[in-house]
């Protein structure tokens, strides 16, 4: 017996170094894919001029920041096209303890009727809540600097989202709170002589709600789902962008969740679906859970960032007593798994299964598009 329990340790240890090797090789070539990626078409010519916006001092002198008074808008300097803006980086001060919500960043490509982007900054730099905190996503990166500690906080904010224009792009900041703020700020682009048709325009748009069960629905007590309710819908929940008459592809979702004691339902339970091109029920792209969508399991219990998913921000009072109380911030970039449309989507999640949760829900989705000709 003790030769076979020796035989069998020995065969069990050889799997598992086999396993884990294999694991471990697989993640080095992942790696080694993802660097040649990157790196594979620098030495090619670049058929572009570098070009750049910024709040430097004009006058020599080192005051490379604008002041934005309360109530005034900075127009940085309209860009010309055919362009893509490449990166966009900011950082600011001021008085205010919700300054990052109170200024509004503001895009607007080729004299759209509408702005493709227009909420506070703290939406769109994933930290909705409106305390800075460190970001690294892929396309998006915050670095929150330690050695400020007074709220909310200061660092660098950074977006890599490629934004391609074909005559104009005109960005503001508005400040609506009432103090001033100083505002530093670039904007790197590349200028074309013509870009590749067609053109998608990058978008990002916000949504909110307080959300309520439905009328009739029997209330969950609070951190109990509704397993047995059956959903055949998706019109009771919580919308993340419905557009129509659009053709593109949905590329990410940052979603803000306060959730308190007493409040019904477990929001973890809530399902994504989207609707592409006004298809029938059920939706071809249906999913398991809020943490599921999200790319995590098991709920939303520590801060951690990832290339296309994690959890920016967790924060409980001492009063939060559950897992679900709390304030949260989840995103999940849709990079290498784009969602396609070809005229319309409807992306949605349900806040608790069969919506049985009480919360307030803030969201922005990102996304690239052009109206159908």
């Amino acid at each position: 017996m003790l030769i076979i329990f020796r035989l069998s340790k020995r065969i069990l240890d050889l799997l598992h170094s086999l396993v884990v090797g294999s694991l471990n090789a697989a993640y080095k070539k992942l790696c080694e894919k993802e660097n040649r990626t990157i790196l594979k078409d620098l030495h090619k010519k670049k058929r572009f001029k570098r070009k750049r916006e910024s709040s430097y001092d004009q006058s020599g002198a080192n005051a490379d920041f604008v002041r934005i008074d309360a109530g005034d808008v900075h127009h940085v300097s309209p860009l010309t096209g055919p362009g893509i803006i490449r990166h966009i980086w900011m950082t600011m001060d001021g008085a205010s303890s919700d300054f990052y919500r109170e200024l509004q960043f503001v895009l607007r490509f080729d004299n759209a009727s509408t702005a493709q982007i227009d909420m506070p900054l703290a939406d769109f730099f994933l930290f909705g809540h409106g305390l800075l905190v460190d970001v690294n996503a892929a396309p998006i990166q915050v670095s929150k600097q330690p050695h400020i500690t007074e709220k909310p906080f200061r660092g660098g904010l950074n977006c890599l989202f490629p934004m391609p224009f074909e005559d104009t792009a005109a960005i503001e900041i508005r400040n609506t709170g009432d103090t001033p703020v100083m505002f530093f700020y670039y904007i790197d682009w590349e200028a074309y002589e013509t870009l590749s048709d067609p053109l998608l325009h990058f978008h990002a748009t916000l949504n909110e709600e307080h959300t309520t069960p439905p009328e009739g629905q029997p209330r969950q007590p609070h951190g109990k789902g509704a397993g047995s309710i059956v959903n055949k819908g998706w019109k009771e929940n919580f919308t993340l962008l419905e557009i129509k008459g659009i053709e593109g592809h949905y590329v990410g979702t940052v979603l803000n969740v306060e959730c308190k004691p007493g409040d019904a339902g477990k929001w973890w339970e809530g399902d994504d679906m989207f609707v592409i091109d006004g298809e029938p029920w059920p939706p071809r792209l249906h999913g398991t859970g809020t943490e599921d969508y999200f790319d995590l399991a098991w709920g939303f219990r520590q801060v951690k960032c990832r290339p296309e998913y994690g959890v920016t921000y967790l924060d409980k009072n001492e009063t939060d007593s559950d897992q679900i109380d709390g304030r949260f911030t989840i995103y999940r970039f849709h990079l290498n798994d784009p969602i396609t449309f070809e005229k319309s989507l409807h992306s949605s999640i349900e806040h608790g299964h069969a919506n049985d949760c009480e919360a307030y829900y803030r969201s922005v989705a990102y996304w690239y598009g052009r109206a159908l000709p």
